[in-house]
């Protein structure tokens, strides 16, 4: 579905990462693994239309993403560093703001969150979340519609043995139903996926 070729991306007047190849297939996983510096937030971002590249094409079911953005991005779900999440609402309210996004029904947002295990969580206020659970929030906005592709910056930051485990275990729920996913992480995960070393294109 995405491909990219011979993909080079500057921030200010340095090369991040240069001559990038690699596709992601629907219901796979592709995974870059770097350093910190070594671009893969910008990655995310170039693919997006955040920041400008340098040289090399993206493309999105065969036509160049420039033609075809706007239908990219209503394909796509996007989680980076920043969560998103507004502090004083509570853990249903941020959902519920979500929603208006998303179209989900109510259900569908319980749903999301008793997957995540925040259910009896919903009405304490967002400021009140240790990091782990605040990660849990996000990962729930996952399950508020079906994507066809995610992009998800580090989704196993802050999470400890079981918050890792139910991002796979979530992972692997969205692979079946044909949706892929593109994240990034500092070390190799346990998610079954194809690895890229994004320090080797430095």
């Amino acid at each position: 579905m995405l491909k990219i070729n011979n993909l080079s991306c500057q921030r200010s007047n340095d090369l991040v990462f240069n001559d990038l190849s690699f596709e992601v297939n629907q219901g796979k996983n592709t995974e870059i693994i770097g350093s910190n510096g070594s671009g893969k937030t910008s990655l995310l971002k170039c693919i997006l239309g955040l920041i400008e590249k340098k040289q090399g094409k993206i493309s999105w079911k065969q036509k160049p993403i420039e033609d075809t953005r706007t239908f990219f991005l209503k394909s796509c779900f996007y989680q980076g560093h920043q969560l998103a999440l507004k502090n004083n609402f509570t853990v249903l309210e941020n959902l519920k703001f979500s929603h208006s996004t998303f179209n989900s029904n109510e259900d569908r947002i319980i749903s999301s969150l008793k997957q995540v295990d925040l259910f009896e969580y919903r009405e304490r206020n967002t400021s009140d979340l240790s990091m782990g659970q605040l990660k849990r929030l996000a990962i729930a906005k996952w399950l508020l519609d079906e994507h066809e592709i995610y992009l998800i910056d580090e989704p196993f930051a802050s999470l400890d043995e079981a918050g890792t485990l139910l991002v796979s275990s979530i992972i692997e729920k969205l692979n079946s139903k044909g949706s892929s996913f593109l994240f990034t992480s500092h070390t190799s995960s346990n998610i079954d996926s194809t690895e890229i070393l994004l320090d080797n294109y430095s």
